[in-house]
Formats: structure tokens, sequence, C-alpha cells
């Protein structure tokens, strides 16, 4: 006969076997945006990608936002709509290839204004790992390169590297590099390093990502309007 004092215990871990996993963040399909800045001639504009952060705050490479520096106004595409975005913190003059852009509160619809915020992974993709990029309006899986290696150059980057063994199209700049498993941001794609390798003279089409590390300092604490 099970002892009543057993009853409790047994019943706690029954629950917590039971209970649902914790929700992850959302994830790239529900956060990638594309991004447009006018050249302020009329005619030429840039054309990027983003990840919504939430709270009305859109991540971006800096260069996709940096034609016509006298003016702040940006496009977001988000959810089919265009909407008008305003450049609050740019990481160029600190190095960094990282723009954040405000929308008004106003300009989003009750779905994206309760969106909870995209988390930013606490560490940097090992090599050899799977990622989701989401770019162009689509997602797209990658994996990182097998070897560790900062695409700026020959740093101890312990264990980590920022590259992508994927080429991808102009217009990708600034889209969100994610952890499938995680549902977490590791990453803004920056810029694509694409040419024959100096070992085999093979073509490589590799990419360069922000990562997390050096997203987290860039973003401190963005207030959202």
């Amino acid at each position: 006969m099970m002892r009543p004092a057993l009853l409790p215990s047994l019943l706690l871990l029954f629950l917590l076997a039971a209970a649902p996993p914790a929700a992850a963040g959302p994830g790239p399909a529900e956060t990638g945006v594309r991004v447009e800045k006018p050249a302020g001639d009329g005619v030429h504009f840039s054309q990027g990608s983003g990840v919504y952060l939430g709270g009305g705050l859109v991540l971006t490479a800096a260069h996709v936002v940096k034609v016509d520096p006298g003016s702040p106004r940006v496009t977001v595409l988000l959810d089919g709509r265009r909407l008008d975005a305003t450049l609050v913190r740019d990481g160029q003059q600190d190095g960094i290839d990282l723009a954040l852009l405000r929308l008004p509160a106003t300009s989003l619809d009750p779905a994206r204004q309760a969106q909870a915020a995209v988390t930013l992974c606490p560490d940097n993709p090992e090599p050899s790992r799977p990622v989701q990029v989401a770019a162009l309006g689509s997602v797209r899986n990658a994996f990182t390169i097998p070897t560790p290696l900062d695409s700026e150059g020959p740093r101890d980057t312990g264990a980590w590297t920022n590259i992508l063994a994927t080429g991808f199209k102009p217009g990708s700049s600034g889209g969100g590099v994610f952890d499938p498993r995680r549902s977490c941001l590791w990453g803004i794609l920056a810029v694509e390093m694409s040419g024959p390798s100096k070992t085999t003279g093979r073509q490589l089409d590799l990419t360069a990502f922000v990562p997390a590390s050096r997203i987290e300092p860039f973003l401190g604490s963005p207030t959202a309007e």
C-alpha cells in the first residue's frame, strides 16, 4: 500500500512531467521584415531585411539605411504594409554594422503590439551548427562554417564563428540568424564573402553576420515607443 506521505511528492512529479514546455520567443517566420531606404533623389533606394524585435523596434544592418544621411526616415514592410520608421541608433560610428529603427505604435496592429519580444541568444553559434535565416521575406536553413573563425580577423573567438557556409542574395543584409532549437537571435546578416579558396581554388559562397555578443551591447536598453 502506498504511504499517504508520498502522495504529494508523486503528484508534484506528475504535474511537472505533464506540464507543457516553456513557450519559446517568436521565431524567424514571425519576425522577418523588409527594409527600404530612399536615397533622396526620388529614384534610387537601398533594400534590405530586418528583424522585428517587438515593442515597435526593428533591427537591421547599418549599411542598409546609410543612404541619404540627412533623412532619418526609412520604410519597413511588415504584414504586407509599408510603414514609416525612424532611425534611432546607428552603429557605424562605433564600427558595428547594425541599425535600430522604431515604428510608431499607432501603425502596428494589435497582434504586433502584443507580440512577445525576440530573445537574444546568450552565446554565439559554434561551428557546424544549423541555423535559420529570415531574409528577403522567407526563411532558409543554413549552417555555420566548420572552423572557429571571426570574420573581422584572426581573433581568439573561443569556439564560435560568425560565418555561414552559404551565400545570400542582395537584399538579405539585415536579416536575422536564429537558433532553430531555442528560437533566439544569433545574429544579423552583414556581408557576403564570396571568392575562390586560397587552398583549393574552389569558389566559396559565405556570409558573415554580426553575432549575438556584439548585438547585446549595441541594443543596450532600447525604449519602445
